[in-house]
């Protein structure tokens, strides 16, 4: 086995570095990451696999969009940029048809699903081990708890250690159940809200902070969903830019 090293404060914002030292303890199982675009938690949960596969020989990794075609553009190249990110890249093997990423030196494998086609889980025979890592990217778009929850009996077991990521951007209504998931207390989740602003300004680029700030100033109520990443819509108008004024 090779032995690697990693810096994990020059991988990761500061935060979430709590985050990453309580997932490689295993402190909880699920993990719940949410907030406005450029919040890099995506990024983050795409370098805590690799990591996590490494340090337990004996676990897969499989990951879920709503949509299978969309997978190849999405999660797949974010965690192909998170090994390269932590400089494993030569560790690593790359294929596409089936869609999975491959650690060569123990074969453990990361896999890609679109819950479209939901019977493709079921019938997944890994040579060892077990699946003892799931991410949901865009939470928010499965169709609720339960669609998850259906993955999870197939996925969560025959193995001892497990971790579950979610991460979505919050829809703009409170009501949407990905938003009221998270209102759920339980003892096995940790739950991490970040926006642009926790991010360094070069891990961005200035354009990214500029088109931010114009949107802050010309429509506020846009900004604080999209870039703060706050629910503030109530579910309940059908045009939420009104302005009641006498005539």
């Amino acid at each position: 086995m090779p032995e690697i090293k990693i810096n994990l404060k020059e991988k990761f914002i500061p935060k979430y570095e709590d985050l990453v030292y309580d997932v490689l303890d295993h402190k909880h199982t699920h993990y719940k990451l949410y907030g406005g675009r450029g919040s890099t938690k995506s990024s983050c949960i795409s370098e805590v696999i690799p990591l996590l596969l490494i340090e337990n020989p004996d676990i897969h990794c499989a990951v879920f969009r709503k949509v299978g075609n969309t997978l190849k553009n999405s999660v797949y190249g974010q965690i192909q940029w998170g090994i390269d990110q932590l400089d494993l890249w030569q560790f690593f093997s790359f294929k596409v048809n089936p869609m999975e990423i491959t650690y060569n030196p123990t074969k453990q494998k990361i896999m890609f699903f679109g819950l479209d086609d939901p019977g493709k889980i079921k019938s997944v025979k890994l040579p060892f081990g077990y699946i003892g890592i799931t991410w949901f990217e865009e939470e928010d778009q499965f169709n609720g708890e339960e669609e998850i929850r259906k993955v999870l009996q197939s996925t969560m077991r025959g193995g001892q250690k497990f971790w579950d990521f979610r991460s979505f951007n919050p829809p703009i209504s409170a009501s949407n159940w990905a938003n009221k998931d998270i209102l759920q207390i339980r003892d096995d989740t940790l739950c991490v809200k970040s926006s642009y602003l926790d991010v360094p300004r070069d891990w961005l680029g200035e354009a990214f902070f500029d088109e931010a700030d114009w949107l802050k100033e010309i429509n506020p109520r846009a900004y604080t969903h999209e870039y703060l990443g706050e629910a503030i819509g109530d579910g309940g108008n059908v045009f939420e830019n009104v302005k009641v004024q006498p005539i």
